[in-house]
């Protein structure tokens, strides 16, 4: 910008001019500047006034429909410490009795303590859990290194840690992250590798499907099979209980089944049995004595005297045995078509234990209909009987170290054991109650429904809350200027709505649906707030206060009109008034209803009038900037002028001094 020596030849403050004359150019920019602020703070007034409506009908739409909570229960539970319980909508108003036999706990398992610095070799297994299954395929390390694996493979059914034991040892745990029996750890793969860690101990036994014999007197018969066991003198002895059978003497005996069992070839008859011969032979009695020849006997020097004894027995007859395979056993018959075929099973007499009997191999595909239990000599007691079928395992191993037992949670309720396979969010035992297990307890909790009143006087509180504060800010939006002076007025205070009438009527509309009365088909109808407790002012309160609109509510009224009335004060927020089972009155549905123009998704009212701000602040803009140009170029252009009469006054000052040095005069300075 080039030098100016503003007022050189003029001796006038041409700078000082031209700013003031600038200045007074800009004073449009001014203007346009106080313009664009007040579309500013109307915009944000509208927001403002948009989030406000908005939260009047949040707290109306709580009042009726779906999200009313004058059908809403609450539950108590008299210790928490034990039970704790919620309640929906659905829950019956009463009192039931329950106590926490058992909680539901997951299944842990741990390994044996490892040193922290072996080096396990290379491994594949699979841990399963509530049927979902992961194979872990470690390449060998550390113990942390093989539960990082686990964690990588697994973690999505159980969690894994290591627990430093000692110094020098380390225990893997393995807890299931499911509750109850269906969350146990299942554990295949490499039996010999999770030995050596002591993290099994083995195969785990196999299942077996058992008939147990119970015997009955009556459903014992002569044995009708093919053996011959002669004349049979024995006889036979029932326990009360039916557990056991005892035979003495010869006797064969069938025992026809209740009900048939079908074999397979696994099928196995297992029975505990005792045996005793129950007469023990005597030495005969000699028959006559005779005296021999006199004998003398020396024995340290004393000479003995005595007879030579014969002894002459009884000859007796020997009685005829009977040649029996064996002395006692037990045999399985079945019947096909009339037809019966049979297996005689012997016993070793001196055999110790529970006896197996493989009768699958003999019976496959058939059903067993009798039992023989058969006694040749002697007395033979049978006890405990069972058929078993064993089921194949699905080659499970057997944890060795069990820190906690996959257990169900049992509760009593009312006197009947009820099993959950978790604590938490137990909602099938109370109808419409949640219910949230702590603690086992001998202790019997009550959990009591009741309506949730305070829930209903909550929310009226929430809507009368937003409507109050709803009116102070309107107030605020349409405050007129204040007046200090006769014929003076003044814009201190004024609000940035005054005489919009769009804004004036949001007003004016609420105030009317709040007070005005709603038609209701219960059969003590509720038709306008105060009949419930909810005023526009205290009685005796001043005008002032009165004609503010702003609602107080009594929550004592309120709370005696829900317990004696909720059907009406229900229906005063919303009702049903042409029986399509659809909100269509009420106070609350009408405010939502006269929102909407003003809230609907997208254009509406409110979104307009910010676009309108917007709009105004966009062309107040344009026009400052036109104007900023207009004074740049003004400003140039008085920088000119003024240049230009002082370069015209220097030039007439330089002629006029060479005027005078040409007649002798001095020259000006």
């Amino acid at each position: 910008m080039p030098v100016s020596m503003s007022g050189m030849a003029s001796g006038m403050d041409t700078e000082s001019i031209i700013n003031k004359l600038v200045e007074i150019e800009r004073r449009p920019i001014q203007q346009l500047e106080i313009d664009k602020n007040k579309y500013r703070n109307r915009k944000e007034a509208l927001k403002q006034l948009q989030g406000v409506l908005e939260e009047i009908d949040k707290n109306a739409k709580n009042l009726f429909g779906f999200r009313a909570s004058f059908d809403d229960k609450k539950a108590l539970s008299s210790d928490t410490s034990i039970i704790e319980a919620t309640a929906t909508k659905k829950a019956k108003e009463g009192s039931t009795a329950l106590k926490i036999v058992k909680t539901a706990t997951n299944h842990k398992v741990s390994s044996d303590p490892v040193k922290n610095d072996e080096k396990l070799p290379a491994a594949s297994f699979t841990l399963s859990v509530n049927g979902e299954s992961a194979t872990v395929r470690f390449k060998g390390g550390r113990l942390q290194s093989l539960k990082e694996r686990i964690e990588e493979e697994a973690s999505a059914m159980l969690s894994a840690s290591v627990v430093k034991k000692s110094e020098d040892y380390e225990i893997l745990t393995l807890e299931s992250k499911v509750s109850g029996e269906k969350g146990e750890i299942q554990i295949t793969g490499d039996k010999d590798f999770l030995k050596s860690i002591g993290l099994v101990k083995g195969e785990k036994d196999e299942k077996k499907d058992a008939v147990a014999l119970v015997f009955d007197k009556r459903y014992f018969t002569g044995y009708g099979g093919d053996k011959k066991p002669g004349d049979q003198n024995g006889s036979i002895d029932v326990s009360q209980e039916g557990k056991s059978v005892g035979i003495k003497g010869l006797l064969w005996q069938d025992y026809i089944m209740p009900l048939s069992v079908p074999v397979k070839k696994e099928t196995l008859m297992e029975l505990d049995f005792s045996y005793k011969k129950d007469v023990q032979e005597e030495e005969p009695v000699p028959f006559r004595v005779e005296l021999g020849p006199e004998e003398r006997t020396v024995v340290k020097g004393i000479e003995l005297k005595g007879y030579n004894v014969s002894r002459i027995r009884k000859e007796e007859e020997k009685k005829e045995k009977k040649d029996f395979d064996s002395v006692l056993g037990v045999g399985v018959v079945a019947d096909e078509d009339g037809k019966r075929t049979e297996r005689i099973y012997p016993l070793e007499k001196d055999s110790k234990g529970r006896q197996e009997i493989p009768i699958g191999r003999d019976f496959q595909g058939k059903s067993v209909t009798k039992i023989i239990l058969y006694c040749n000599d002697g007395a033979a007691e049978f006890s405990d009987a069972k058929i078993v079928t064993p089921i194949k395992g699905k080659g499970l191993l057997d944890p060795k170290n069990t820190v906690a037992k996959p257990d169900d949670a049992v509760i009593n309720v009312d006197g009947i054991d009820i099993t959950r396979d978790r604590n938490n969010g137990i909602s099938d035992i109370i109808e419409g109650v949640t219910l949230d297990l702590k603690r086992p307890s001998d202790r019997t909790v009550s959990i009591d429904v009741s309506h949730d009143y305070e829930a209903c006087i909550d929310k009226i509180k929430k809507f009368v809350e937003s409507y109050n504060k709803y009116l102070d800010f309107h107030a605020q939006l349409i405050k007129t200027e204040k007046i200090n002076k006769p014929g003076e007025k003044t814009r201190e205070g004024r609000g940035p709505f005054v005489g919009d009438m769009s804004i004036v009527r949001i007003e004016s509309s609420l105030r009317r649906v709040v007070n005005s009365a709603y038609p209701s088909k219960a059969e003590k109808p509720v038709k306008m707030f105060p009949e419930m407790g909810v005023n526009t002012g205290d009685i005796n309160a001043d005008w002032e206060s009165i004609k503010q609109g702003k609602l107080l509510v009594d929550e004592t009224k309120v709370q005696e009109t829900l317990r004696a009335n909720p059907e009406g004060v229900k229906d005063f927020f919303g009702s049903d008034n042409d029986g399509d089972n659809r909100t269509d009155n009420g106070m609350a549905f009408t405010v939502v209803n006269t929102l909407k123009p003003y809230l609907s998704t997208g254009k509406n009212i409110i979104t307009s009038k910010m676009d309108l701000e917007d709009e105004n602040i966009k062309l107040a803009n344009d026009r400052i900037e036109r104007q900023e140009d207009h004074v740049k170029n003004y400003e140039e252009k008085l920088r000119k002028k003024f240049s230009a009469m002082e370069q015209s006054i220097s030039g007439s000052k330089a002629q006029q001094n060479w005027l005078k040095q040409q007649t002798g005069e001095q020259a000006d300075k």
